[in-house]
């Protein structure tokens, strides 16, 4: 039985997904782009798709030209300046990629099932408009949902680090976030500051210093002052400026601790020129963290001692 295709059904489906996968890549990887260029790569993309119906134009279609044909579109769609860029641009866009083409063949299947095939290539007796506009639709929906909840938990496995607090003889251990924002520096002493809620820290801290923060006059700042004169730590308290967390001008109440651990998967480090900084409100709504840590710490810490 003969089979007929349409060049120009083809052309205008294959210009139409590459756009969405060309557009959706620029998205997801943050590229600048111009339309125009992504219109080109596209409207190559399709012409490319035609040809594979010429007789004598199968070579165009192994594995190996393939890779290079798409390799071209990414070129001429966004025309990366590095290498690393490239490869990134070319990983995203390949899941794309998948996942329209898995949506719009699931979607076909689901509706039509496969009645014919050739040489590994399924072909469609008919797509229609309103099944292709199905697809992306769906395949919208998968990628910027699913793509946003991969990109959160990478970021998150990379962020996220246990630490530990030593003050008097006392350890506090909590989940903290490494927050770029947090830019937050003791003005006496220049020490980065942690910040971290004060309920995940409250057994280490005096209990004239828990009062305070247990009546809400953390902002009072003559009660503060009327206490502290009072307590022991008064010398190890400062005051800390900061405007985020909602407030555009307060201030925290900080201490300097005995030793900060942070431990990762391959060592534990200790810190202990740093200033702690108690918070009376979350953090976090899930209470997934309960601190907030100075990036600078980061690129410091391995200067300190370090324990297997």
């Amino acid at each position: 039985m003969i089979k007929y295709v349409y060049g120009d059904i083809i052309f205008v489906e294959n210009l139409l997904m590459n756009y969405l996968i060309l557009f959706s890549t620029a998205k997801l990887t943050k590229i600048s782009y111009k339309r125009i260029n992504i219109i080109i790569a596209s409207i190559a993309g399709a012409i490319y798709a035609v040809f594979y119906y010429f007789p004598g134009f199968e070579y165009l279609y192994t594995w190996l030209l393939k890779i290079i044909f798409s390799l071209f579109i990414i070129v001429v769609a966004f025309n990366p300046y590095t290498f690393k860029e490239f490869g990134r641009i070319i990983l995203v866009f390949y899941i794309v990629s998948l996942i329209f083409g898995g949506a719009a063949f699931g979607i076909y299947y689901l509706v039509n099932g496969v009645r014919y095939s050739y040489k590994g290539i399924f072909y469609m007796e008919s797509f229609p408009a309103k099944l292709l506009f199905l697809s992306i639709i769906c395949s919208y929906i998968i990628v910027k949902y699913s793509w946003g909840y991969i990109i959160s938990k990478i970021k998150r496995e990379k962020i996220l680090l246990e630490i530990s607090i030593l003050k008097d003889n006392k350890r506090i251990c909590l989940m903290a976030l490494v927050d770029t924002g947090n830019s937050l520096t003791d003005p006496i002493t220049n020490l980065p500051v942690i910040v971290a809620e004060y309920e995940a820290i409250k057994e280490i801290l005096p209990e004239e210093i828990q009062k305070i923060f247990e009546h809400n006059k953390e902002n009072n700042l003559n009660v503060i002052a009327s206490v502290l004169s009072r307590s022991e730590w008064m010398t190890k308290f400062r005051f800390i400026p900061f405007k985020s967390l909602g407030t555009e001008n307060g201030m925290l109440i900080g201490f300097k601790p005995d030793a900060v651990s942070i431990e990762d998967k391959r060592s534990k480090n200790y810190v202990k020129d740093i200033i702690i900084a108690i918070y009376n409100k979350n953090l976090s709504k899930d209470g997934e963290y309960r601190a907030l840590l100075h990036p600078e710490i980061l690129s410091n810490y391995n200067g300190g001692k370090k324990s297997a």
